[in-house]
């Protein structure tokens, strides 16, 4: 009789401490600043600002946990120009980097481009225009929205050309 009695002891204590522990959780974790913060600035920018090319390909080597062939990577030498008056971004490449062996297999219509924009910006493809970061069609001229963070809008043009 003496154990039950120190079980529900015991058990009512548990029950104490932890309704006191998620007052105290309740009070901590709110704020009494509520007025008299200064403004931040919105980011008002929604431009491209850099821009890579790569060309992935499948390589010799097995991985051995999933028995899969390799998958390469290479970044192609680039040269990159911002036209802001036409909002143009053209990305220049060379193939020189690719090894000779599959050099011959590089089209355009299968390359991976990836943009640096404005900070806080989003973007988005308009139209057909490929996903950024995996392979796409590049042999044509691609559209894309970039929003600021303060909600400005730009519609950029990516141009993807070989270096002359």
């Amino acid at each position: 009789r003496l154990v039950i009695i120190n079980m529900k002891k015991e058990k009512n204590m548990k029950k104490f401490f932890n309704i006191i522990a998620a007052l105290l959780l309740a009070v901590v974790s709110t704020s009494c600043l509520d007025s008299g913060l200064e403004e931040l600035d919105t980011y008002k920018d929604c431009d491209i600002t850099g821009g890579e090319i790569y060309w992935r390909y499948y390589g010799t080597n097995v991985i051995p946990g999933s028995g899969e062939v390799e998958v390469k990577q290479v970044r192609l030498a680039r040269a990159v120009e911002q036209n802001l008056e036409t909002n143009t971004f053209y990305i220049r490449y060379t193939t020189t980097n690719i090894p000779e062996a599959e050099r011959a297999n590089f089209t355009e219509g299968k390359a991976v481009v990836a943009v640096t924009i404005s900070t806080a910006a989003v973007m988005k493809p308009i139209g057909d225009a490929p996903k950024l970061g995996v392979p796409g069609d590049w042999t044509k001229d691609n559209q894309y929205e970039v929003t600021a963070a303060d909600g400005t809008k730009k519609v950029w043009t990516i141009v993807v050309e070989p270096y002359q």
